[in-house]
């Protein structure tokens, strides 16, 4: 890492972050706990600077347009399936999951289904 990032000239072997956040010398890398926490050095410390870690990583990914891959696609998938018709009201009761799993019964679980 002493190639990558900066580290802290008052604390040797800690690294540097901008000001209050968990923001490195280098865009898109952040440090928290244990290796940019000189005083407190302790868990309960680390895992509350790690969750900040993550949310600057979240807000640093959404920035940069990093990191929704997967919400755009599906947005795109349920865009393409309302155009072409394929989610359109069936018989007027709207889209049923049983029907496309054969549909055996309607209005009924299979369960409560008792033959004397």
């Amino acid at each position: 890492m002493v190639d990558v990032v900066e580290f802290d000239q008052e604390h040797t072997g800690y690294i540097k972050t901008v000001e209050t956040s968990t923001k490195t010398s280098l865009a898109g890398i952040f440090a928290a706990g244990d290796v940019s926490d000189a005083i407190y050095r302790q868990a309960v410390t680390s895992a509350g600077s790690g969750a900040a870690a993550a949310l600057d990583a979240e807000r640093w990914l959404s920035e940069e347009g990093l990191g929704n891959e997967q919400a755009e696609f599906e947005a795109e998938l349920l865009a393409e399936l309302m155009a072409d018709g394929s989610m359109d009201e069936k018989a007027g009761g709207g889209y049923n999951a049983y029907d496309d799993a054969g549909g055996r019964m309607t209005g009924v679980k299979e369960s409560t289904r008792v033959e004397f």
